[in-house]
């Protein structure tokens, strides 16, 4: 398995609450990490089968049943098609420009790999309907929770030159649960995630594409400052 330490632990996170679970899908798994580069953090990963085949419709999965191989009956009862869903998600990746079109225009124009992964792992396109998974009377129930210390391992682990918080709920998910690891730098405008003794620049924004991003001027000042935002972590 890929990045075994990581998915081995989203593995018993996903035991934990859904092993005899019927309905759920599978939970985003990762491939190996790159360290440093920019990271896009979003809310979670959607679910469209129609989307999926869209994506894949020239690869070898191209003949896959979306609904039938991410359910996580069948995933956690093979768990060699672990890889699978790995590499599935290095399609949409890839492939769908729509959503990860801009993260590849910022890293170009500063000049750095980047990646992406989510605050919160579950499958599900509402996002009424998956804040109901992960919130109880308007704080994090401990499913919530769980992948926010999840994410922190792994925020920690990439070791990034810069992050960016590219959902607007997230955006103030993250700037409650980790505050005590925030600090606001009223210089250079932007925040400081420190662990651990290292100190990493982050954007809390809202999208950057799609009905509810930024808009083109404001989207310009975030590609900008996150190129300063680079050179003042190094």
């Amino acid at each position: 398995m890929r990045n075994e330490e990581i998915n081995s632990k989203i593995v018993t996170l996903w035991n934990k609450y859904f092993k005899n679970d019927q309905d759920v899908y599978a939970p985003l798994f990762y491939d190996e990490f790159k360290k440093g580069g920019l990271l896009f953090v979003g809310m979670n990963p959607s679910f469209s089968a129609r989307g999926f085949r869209t994506i894949l419709q020239n690869t070898e999965y191209k003949d896959m049943d979306p609904v039938t191989f991410f359910k996580w009956s069948n995933i956690s009862s093979n768990p060699k098609l672990i890889d699978d869903c790995i590499k599935v998600e290095n399609y949409a990746y890839q492939n769908y420009s729509l959503y990860f079109g801009r993260p590849v225009e910022i890293a170009k124009k500063v000049g750095l790999d980047w990646q992406h992964i989510d605050l919160f792992l579950y499958k599900e396109t509402s996002q009424t309907g998956f804040m109901n998974r992960v919130r109880s009377k308007g704080v994090l129930n401990e499913f919530g929770m769980d992948q926010i210390k999840l994410f922190e391992d792994i925020l920690v682990q990439i070791e990034p030159c810069c992050v960016v918080v590219s959902n607007a709920t997230g955006s103030e998910i993250l700037r409650e649960y980790i505050k005590n690891d925030l600090s606001w730098d009223a210089e250079r405008g932007f925040h400081w995630f420190t662990r651990g003794g290292k100190k990493i620049p982050m954007f809390v924004s809202s999208m950057l594409s799609g009905q509810r991003a930024l808009d083109r001027w404001s989207y310009e000042r975030l590609v900008w400052h996150i190129g300063e935002a680079v050179k003042a972590s190094k």
